[in-house]
């Protein structure tokens, strides 16, 4: 529905997707304070960057894989590794050429 709201408003919508939160084999975010909710090892947060840009896919909770269509990664900056995790993306992405950009 947000999808097409913005499209009949004239406005752009960029799909995005979170790198410390754990997603359901449903493809929604693992609610806050249940087990897996947040991810915060800068390494694991890095990998699940690379694999969203090559593969296009996240994994769940359960270990499944799940296909996410993303054009914005999200890191939460009230994560006490936040700037850690970051930068662990950044160079991530920076190693295997993927330029990081404004989606518009």
């Amino acid at each position: 529905a947000v999808v097409e709201a913005a499209a009949s408003a004239g406005l752009p919508f960029v799909h995005e997707a979170f790198l410390d939160r754990g997603y359901t084999a449903a493809g929604g975010l693992v609610p806050r304070g249940e087990a897996g909710a947040l991810i915060d090892d800068p390494a694991r947060v890095a990998e699940r960057a690379l694999r969203l840009v090559r593969d296009g896919e996240v994994e769940t909770v359960d270990g499944d894989r799940l296909t996410v269509v993303a054009a914005s990664l999200c890191l939460h900056g009230d994560t006490p590794s936040a700037v850690a995790m970051a930068r662990a993306v950044r160079a991530a992405l920076d190693a295997v050429g993927v330029e990081v950009r404004a989606p518009w």
